[in-house]
């Protein structure tokens, strides 16, 4: 009798597990067809064509933090690109495929040269470092120094927690952004990959089916380019003359 009560008690939870099964078999399906409408009809709305067409006149970048495998990379810009990361594992990987002009082992808080660049790119880094050691050593302004013509910054909104990758302990997450951030240093803000609340750890959707929380950020994508508070990440650029 009492396995009888005692699997009555579990079939619900078995179904209801089913249905999340099929469901997410269904909308990764869905998500797939939605990747290629995203191709045709968001297109605009994808930062890394506004990476590729904001380095259209920029003959010489410099990119920090390159990390694994940045979007210089995939837009196809990182043959004229100079790239700086922490993580000598990475530096070691694109020196020995080429993917870089030249590939170094840096710090950025210690970032100290003088050569010029008509670009400098951080993509996805200001969030593993502390706030206060940005504003120590005066990062943006370095920046300025260096860059000819633009400073591009794309980074997650707010603060969200991050494993290592690859065993890189430079990883963890250390600060939170917010578009005022940039746009209180004369950067122009806007908003990208959709909105904020559908996305956490490793930008991996957070609700359940994970498919369906990925097609809303597609579709929410045109929706925080000009609300870039309401987004997951910030691009920000700031044009120098």
């Amino acid at each position: 009798m009492m396995k009888i009560i005692k699997l009555i008690a579990i079939t619900p939870i078995i179904l209801i597990e089913i249905v999340f099964a099929l469901a997410e078999i269904i909308t990764a399906s869905i998500t797939g067809i939605f990747g290629v409408i995203r191709t045709w009809f968001f297109k605009d709305y994808d930062y890394r064509r506004w990476l590729k067409r904001d380095l259209e006149d920029c003959d010489v970048i410099l990119e920090l933090g390159c990390g694994s495998n940045s979007p210089l990379i995939q837009i196809g810009v990182s043959h004229r690109t100079d790239a700086v990361d922490i993580w000598q594992p990475y530096i070691d990987m694109h020196n020995r495929s080429g993917t870089y002009r030249h590939c170094n082992l840096g710090n950025l808080l210690n970032l100290n040269t003088d050569d010029k660049y008509d670009a400098v790119v951080i993509c996805d880094v200001l969030e593993h470092l502390k706030k206060e050691d940005v504003d120590a050593t005066m990062l943006f302004a370095k920046l300025e120094a260096i860059a000819t013509k633009k400073i591009i910054l794309f980074t997650p909104n707010g603060y969200v927690d991050n494993d290592e990758v690859d065993g890189d302990p430079f990883q963890k997450h250390l600060s939170a952004w917010e578009p005022e951030d940039f746009t209180s240093r004369g950067y122009k803000v806007v908003g990208a990959t959709g909105l904020r609340w559908l996305f956490g750890k490793a930008s991996r959707p957070k609700y359940h089916p994970y498919s369906v929380c990925s097609i809303i950020g597609m579709l929410s994508e045109p929706l925080v380019y000009h609300r870039p508070k309401l987004a997951w990440h910030s691009y920000a650029v700031k044009e120098l003359s």
